[in-house]
């Protein structure tokens, strides 16, 4: 940005005026810039006047200078900021996908641990393959019909290792998911901790053109305030929308299961802590999308909890009952109805659970940071939600 000639200096290139021309014209031009009333030559020497100018002139060229380059700063800080912002998003798409695609893993795998476990109760009950085999001995009336008997026998036996055999495919499935999804979100933490430290950056463009200008004219206002409006805008993107329940909501003000004097167990095994805090990045929040925290978790709904209907309705509209895989977050985070709709990644004892965020709840005003949906801590093993009680578990939105 090219400065702006002033009229009150005299060119080089044009024939000089006589000195006392040149004194009273700049200090006219200065003093009206200045806000002050315009004295009369006569009232101070010639040489305080020229002073006085040369003063003023250069507090404005400095000032010029200061916001031509927050300007420039600010220019190039919302490119980058735009570009890592589309990064960004992209890889949050292929978050998404991945998580809906790690739910429905998760529930296949459910559902064939509980055919296995159907399947070894059942052998159980019936002595087991080698008393059926032994059965089936004793029983045939023939050699024909012990043939046909062992075929029988057989197809049972290679029927439970194709089951055993397509758990175990589930299982590296869902393993393999898991591990792919963490080094998206891994990457797209990255890409969220910059853009944090371009807000900063932005902040501090603002705060040092502020101060360089704080004695400048009006005329530089206007594009004072843009530089703001600009760093609010990045402050501020992402955030959209108010408060949502749906009519006939009836879990979001439910007691708590388990009470505040409770004992919290603590996480036998816990994810691999955040990375160390970074300069000009802000301390994450129980409530920050960034990187794996660690919060206290507690559970409701279903048929083990005397407070929520079942089935209930959340927060959503979702359906809360003794299988749902969602979770509820405390109505103190702020803007936490933005959460809704996100998946989240929950781990505890070395186990990870995925669940989606439906509900929301006063939860000991945000004291424990998830509420648990039955079919969540029956994922973790727990029995019931007293069973479950309140756990430390760590977790990050994706």
């Amino acid at each position: 940005m090219q400065k702006a000639h002033r009229q009150c200096r005299p060119c080089s290139s044009t024939r000089r005026a006589p000195a006392h021309v040149v004194v009273a014209t700049a200090l006219a031009c200065v003093m009206a810039l200045s806000g002050f009333p315009v004295l009369e030559p006569a009232e101070k020497p010639a040489q305080a006047f020229a002073d006085e100018t040369a003063d003023a002139e250069q507090a404005l060229d400095d000032a010029q200078l200061a916001l031509e380059s927050a300007e420039a700063r600010m220019t190039a800080l919302t490119a980058q900021y735009e570009a890592i912002k589309r990064e960004s998003d992209e890889l949050q798409a292929r978050i998404s996908e991945m998580a809906a695609q790690a739910l429905e893993a998760q529930q296949a795998l459910i559902e064939g641990r509980e055919a296995l476990g159907k399947t070894a109760v059942q052998e159980y009950l019936n002595g087991g393959s080698a008393q059926s085999m032994l059965t089936l001995l004793l029983q045939s009336t023939d050699f024909n019909d012990l043939v046909r008997n062992m075929g029988y026998l057989d197809a049972i036996m290679r029927r439970q290792a194709e089951d055993v055999s397509e758990q175990k495919e589930r299982s590296d499935n869902f393993d393999a998911l898991i591990l792919e999804l963490d080094e998206q979100k891994d990457a797209q933490d990255e890409k969220l901790r910059t853009l944090e430290q371009k807000k900063t950056e932005a902040e501090r463009v603002v705060a040092s053109a502020t101060e360089a200008l704080s004695d400048a004219r009006d005329d530089y206002a206007a594009r004072l305030e843009e530089l703001k409006r600009k760093a609010d805008e990045l402050a501020n993107s992402g955030e959209s929308g108010g408060p949502v329940i749906v009519d006939g909501a009836d879990t979001v003000d439910r007691p708590d299961v388990v009470g505040p004097d409770a004992e919290v167990q603590p996480n036998p095994d816990p994810a691999p802590p955040a990375p160390a805090p970074e300069p000009d990045v802000p301390t994450p929040t129980p409530g920050d999308t960034v990187g794996w925290l660690s919060g206290v978790a507690s559970a409701y709904g279903g048929a083990t909890d005397p407070y929520t209907p079942n089935p209930g309705t959340t927060a959503t509209g979702a359906v809360c009952d003794d299988w749902s895989m969602g979770v509820a977050v405390p109505t103190s985070w702020d803007r936490y109805w933005q959460y809704y709709g996100r998946t989240v990644e929950i781990s505890y004892g070395g186990q990870t659970v995925f669940a989606v965020v439906n509900d929301c709840g006063g939860m000991e005003n945000g004291a424990r940071s998830l509420d648990l949906q039955p079919g969540v801590w029956k994922a973790f093993g727990a029995t019931s939600c007293q069973d479950w009680g309140l756990r430390t578990v760590s977790y990050r939105f994706l």
